[in-house]
């Protein structure tokens, strides 16, 4: 069994890719390890933390919805 020391999802099952988060999250020492699932709402948080630091500027939500200058 695979241990979640990465925040790892239950859904990973492939020991290799499993040894390979943690050997780039020892490595590298992130602040934190995001894994993709590619729902909605992941979209949703993501665009509004980029929004919040910057990295985003929502255009015009009549003319652009769901768009963004980066």
């Amino acid at each position: 069994m695979l241990t979640a020391s990465a925040n790892t999802p239950t859904s990973v099952t492939n020991k290799e890719l499993f040894e390979w988060i943690e050997e780039m999250t020892a490595l590298c020492k992130p602040e934190q390890v995001h894994w993709c699932d590619g729902s909605q709402e992941e979209y949703d948080s993501l665009c509004d933390l980029m929004v919040e630091g910057g990295t985003f500027i929502r255009l015009n939500q009549e003319k652009r919805p769901n768009s963004f200058l980066a």
